[in-house]
This record gives C-alpha cells, structure tokens and sequence, in this order.
C-alpha cells in the first residue's frame, strides 16, 4: 500500500453500466485499472450509468465506491449521439465528490471540470481524435491510448501538444503464459463493431481469397450488428451477403457479441490469430491486448496505433491497410507456417507482461496523478495567499 493515498473521480459515459457486464472496451479497462488503484490504497468512486439490479450507491467488495445515475441508450460510437446524452452530464454534475484527481471518460468533461474541488482534471481521448478535440484543453492532462492518437490530436489542435500524455491501454495477464496446443484448423478471429472503418471488408475478402485455396481455416466475427450497439447495419448486411455468396462460405461465421468476459476469453483461446485490420477508429486495440494475454500473435493493419502494438514477425504481423490482397497474402502464409503462430503468439503474451501490464500501467497514470495534483494544490495555495 501507498503513503498519502489520493482520491480518484473515474467519471465513466453514459450508456454502459459499470462494472463492464455488458461489454465495452474502455469499461473493462476502467474495471482493471479501478481495482489496482484501490490495491494499491487510494480512494476511488465511480460514477456511471445505472442499470437493473444495481444500487445507486454502493461500496463493492474491492472497497470502490459507485454512484449511479440514469445514462442513454445512445450509442457514443456515433459521435453525434454525445449531444443527446448532455442530459447525463447535467445529472451528473451535482453529483461529482471532492478530490485529488477526476478522470472523465465521458465527452462533457471540458465542462464538468468547472465544479469545485475537484483536483487535478483529465480528459481520456477514448477514439479517433475528431474536430472538437480542442475543446479539452480547459483541462489539466489529455491523455491518448497511442503516440499515433496523440499526433493526430495535435494535428487538429496544436495547442494542446503541452497537456497531451501517451499512456498505453492494459490487459490482466496470469502468471504464466498459456499452455501451446497444437493446430489442427487455423481459426482467424476478429473481435469488435461491424463498421466499415475497421477494415473488415479486406479482412473478410482476403480470408475468402485465401479459403478458395485453403481448406482447413476459419474465420470467426464476433461484436455488435446493430445500429442500437454502434454498428454499421448496412454495411453488415452487405458483408454478410459477400460471405453467403462465396462458396467458401461455411469457413465464415458471423456471431453478434459476446458479453460474458470467460465466454469471449474462451473464443479467443480456441482461435490461432486475432486480426485487427482497422483502417482507422482505433487509438490501443483492447481486442489486440486480449489476444496477446492469451498468447495469440496479432494480424494487423499499418494504421498509425497499430505499430505501437506489433513488431513485424516477432509479435505478430503487418499488413497493408485496405488491401485484401495483402490480407489473403497474410493468411496464406500463417496458414502454411502453422509452427510460426504458436511461436509468435508466445512473444506477443510477452510482449503484453514487459509493457501493458495492469499494474505498470497504472503506476504510469499514479505517478503523472501525484505531479499534477501537486500543481493543482500548489496552484490553489498561490491564489489563496493574494
């Protein structure tokens, strides 16, 4: 335990309850990172959406405490759906408690951080930087998932190059890397939203490629379908029918999400490669540290955070982003080096334990914590004694 513990504000959106039992990427993270802090002693209180079976105000079994209040249903994937869920942040805002640091999670932070006595303010940049980025700067710390995500911020507003801070995404890790099991049938697998920024369409036209001379791979999609979860339906309906056409349709299945963490951890123990093929929409692929965890090397595109993750052939592979023929070149060749994936995926759960552990990560966001609510304390004694 640490001396001078701080109290911690993790102010989550407002459409997934917390704690994550309905997916969400940034909600499993916030989980992970919530319960370190709180192992390693500091005070911290949730604040997210309420949900059936949930208590407003709870203390849980980790000793975090939550507050809870009606979110929206609005998906904040569609980055329009953030104005209609204002309403969340106005509840919200009495609600807020003292202390060292806020860390919001959700788009109104650049007004919320106004009410007093709530430390040192930061503003996690959760998806691709977008025009309104600028709008955070009134805080004390932006911080972005990747170098790449932290680039692009600055190219749409240079000014806040001062308070912008790469702290990479997480993932739980055992104390072993998995047990190797032998190949029989190569499984590709994706994990996340049917949207066409995500590069699915030359994943799925690449693996079709590579199945018509190729029997014995399989690629399985899992995630969201519907407009209501943040998908494409448009888009899903037509990838569906390019799968249903193909003769090499029965190698690809379809499956909406799967929201239970031990159910999805299983699908992704029994595939041999995760695939990001993402074109853009990512900042530090929560999908890509789950597949690492479980010792599987990573299909990636060349999009920006992507090489932040992957090492060419060490921990996994690069492909030409969009490129279905680069994607079909890929699989071809995993498919025929069936002792390079277990290979490869036994350094990329290496490469999760040296660099995105949960308690290294979070000791990066305590000690950048500890600077700025000494500044912000400082800051506020200065002003007291004019």
């Amino acid at each position: 335990m640490e001396s001078s513990p701080l109290r911690i504000n993790l102010v989550l959106g407002h459409q997934i309850p917390f704690p994550p039992v309905q997916g969400g990427g940034v909600n499993n993270l916030l989980w992970m990172l919530g319960k370190e802090f709180r192992v390693r002693g500091h005070h911290v209180t949730v604040y997210s959406p309420s949900a059936t079976g949930l208590p407003e105000q709870e203390t849980d079994d980790y000793g975090i405490e939550h507050v809870r209040l009606s979110g929206s249903a609005m998906h904040p994937n569609v980055w329009v759906n953030n104005l209609k869920a204002l309403p969340y942040s106005v509840r919200l805002l009495p609600l807020l408690r003292g202390a060292d640091i806020t860390s919001f999670h959700t788009p109104f932070s650049f007004l919320l951080r106004y009410r007093p006595g709530l430390g040192a303010c930061t503003h996690t940049i959760h998806r691709t930087p977008k025009w309104f980025v600028g709008l955070f700067r009134c805080l004390d710390r932006i911080y972005a998932g990747s170098d790449a995500v932290a680039e692009q911020a600055c190219a749409i507003a240079p000014r806040l190059r001062s308070k912008l801070k790469t702290v990479h995404n997480c993932i739980d890790l055992p104390d072993h890397p998995p047990e190797p099991v032998a190949i029989e049938q190569v499984i590709f697998l994706y994990v996340g939203r049917f949207v066409p920024d995500k590069g699915l369409e030359s994943l799925i036209r690449g693996f079709l490629s590579a199945a018509s001379r190729i029997e014995s791979i399989h690629l399985r999609i899992i995630g969201p379908q519907t407009a209501k979860e943040g998908a494409d339906e448009q888009f899903f309906r037509r990838m569906k029918t390019l799968v249903a056409e193909s003769p090499r349709a029965a190698q690809v299945s379809l499956r909406p999400s799967i929201f239970a963490r031990e159910e999805l951890f299983a699908e992704i123990r029994r595939s041999s490669v995760v695939c990001l093929p993402a074109l853009s929409g990512e900042t530090f692929s929560m999908a890509a540290l789950e597949g690492m965890s479980c010792a599987k090397p990573l299909l990636v595109s060349d999009f920006g955070p992507m090489r932040e993750l992957v090492e060419h052939e060490v921990n996994g592979y690069i492909v030409k982003a969009g490129d279905a023929g680069a994607w079909a070149e890929a699989i071809t060749f995993l498919s025929a080096h069936r002792e390079r994936i277990l290979e490869i995926g036994a350094r990329a759960f290496q490469k999760a334990r040296a660099s995105f552990s949960v308690p290294q990560i979070a000791q990066e966001y305590l000690e950048d914590f500890r600077l700025l609510a000494a500044r912000t304390q400082a800051k506020h004694r200065r002003f007291a004694a004019r």
